[in-house]
């Protein structure tokens, strides 16, 4: 594909960064210092302009242009930039990216404005922060659109509701909507990824990945673990994710009060969510958080825009006695640093973008995510006339060892496979793969595997 990305702040440099590796790509940036850092690190060509002028665009686009990424700061000047390129170039797919929740209302985007595709890593990270905050075990959580599913990640704790530690799997009252795909387990190696088979266990510690649709993976955490029917999240920081998890908790039985510092912005909050109790403190001092009495809350939720502030937050709840903390990073560095300090999740808000844009430019793909704190992916290939598997049983595939077919896409059907299931020409298999074994997987498959930084 021919790709033009605007802007090349975090987001647009990520996007540059995973794109270039199977596409042709052409980076804009008006900024001349990070116009030079990204040229200079990365293999794009770029100009160093106004990505949305009308002249720049008319400079850029032809018809061999298949995809404009407009992902600046600000949300008008993508939505200027993609209305620009359709004008040029119809038959040229756009993206932008957007924050304001009066922007991704609805599909006054796409219906109006010719803008093909939104991407809001805003409300992505706030309906992840939802899931992750309504259940009680999970750590991580994925959408799966394109099948209707979902991933999730779950930490089995001490006081897991079965006693099931070292309790083989086939023995476990699992849910049957649901599929345990992957256990991460701490050894004296290191963290290790196991492919669950019925004879497999749970210990203290581990961390299961599983896949189902919302209702079967809130039921899995319900058997880890007993479940309040009425929950209460406090959250720290008025950003704009917090307005969109505001907005998607009030759709919940929970109880949110929200500290914000700010005056002004604890009044604007107010006026838009009437059942939010809104708080004008310091979300980072442990006598704010002590009297909101934080050691009966069930989860603290962090949503400012400074990690530091975040990780602060998050430590002194753990210090007063949350049961779960949940905060939001954009610098890659923190992920290590928020899992050292136990936190119990951690969302990577340039992870998400990068997962959203690959699914817009892999279309022969049906999915392709990174899961939160692993070198992991969840592929979705399809079995062509080159692939080794095909006619071949499951159980005969010869995959590698930490690689496993979460599911099985034959025309309309989606099937939890078993051992003896037939991979057939044009199935699609859903695959969650450690990134080390991409290759192989490359080779089986007689494909070229997009990989995430």
């Amino acid at each position: 594909m021919n790709i033009v990305i605007i802007g090349a702040g975090n987001v647009g440099y990520l996007l540059a960064q995973i794109l270039s590796k199977q596409h042709s790509v052409t980076v804009v940036e008006r900024d001349k210092k990070r116009f030079d850092y990204v040229i200079n690190s990365l293999n794009v060509g770029g100009i160093n302009a106004n990505g949305a002028s009308p002249r720049i665009l008319n400079q850029l686009l032809n018809e061999k242009t298949d995809l404009l990424m407009a992902v600046t700061e600000s949300d008008e000047a993508n939505i200027f930039a993609c209305m620009t390129a359709k004008r040029l170039q119809p038959n040229v797919t756009t993206l932008a990216r957007m924050r304001d929740r009066d922007y991704t209302f609805g599909d006054q985007l796409e219906n109006y404005l010719s803008v093909d595709c939104i991407i809001s890593p805003e409300y992505i990270v706030a309906s992840k922060m939802k899931e992750i905050a309504m259940m009680d075990n999970a750590i991580d959580f994925e959408d799966i659109e394109t099948v209707g599913l979902s991933l999730a990640k779950f930490r089995v704790g001490p006081d897991n509701r079965h006693g099931i530690q070292g309790i083989a799997l086939k023995h476990l009252p699992l849910p049957k909507k649901c599929k345990i795909i992957m256990i991460h387990r701490m050894s004296q190696k290191g963290m290790e990824s196991i492919v669950p088979t019925d004879d497999d266990y749970f210990i203290v510690g581990d961390e299961a990945v599983v896949i189902g649709d919302r209702e079967s993976l809130r039921e899995f955490d319900r058997f880890l673990s007993p479940h309040k029917k009425h929950r209460d999240i406090l959250m720290i920081g008025g950003s704009i994710l917090a307005e969109y998890l505001l907005e998607m908790l009030s759709e919940e039985k929970v109880s949110v009060r929200l500290i914000e510092k700010d005056e002004g912005r604890c009044q604007e909050l107010s006026k838009m969510f009437d059942d939010a109790i809104i708080i004008n403190d310091n979300g980072t001092d442990p006598l704010v958080l002590r009297s909101q009495d934080a050691k009966n809350t069930d989860v603290l939720v962090c949503t400012t825009n400074n990690e530091d502030g975040n990780l602060l937050s998050c430590l002194v709840g753990k210090h007063l006695g949350v049961s779960k903390t949940v905060t939001v990073y954009t610098k890659g560095d923190y992920r290590d640093i928020f899992r050292m300090a136990g936190i119990d999740a951690a969302i990577g808000y340039y992870g998400v973008v990068a997962n959203e844009a690959i699914r817009q430019t892999v279309p022969e793909y049906e999915v392709l995510m990174t899961m939160e704190s692993t070198t992991e992916e969840f592929i979705g290939l399809t079995v062509g006339p080159r692939c080794r598997l095909k006619d071949k049983m499951l159980i005969e595939a010869n995959l590698p060892e930490r690689t496993n077919v979460a599911l099985i896409i034959t025309g309309t059907d989606i099937i939890i496979p078993g051992p003896e299931a037939v991979i057939k020409e044009g199935d699609t298999l859903l695959v969650y793969a450690d990134k080390m074994d991409i290759h192989a997987l490359e080779k089986l498959f007689g494909t070229t595997i997009p990989i995430t930084p």
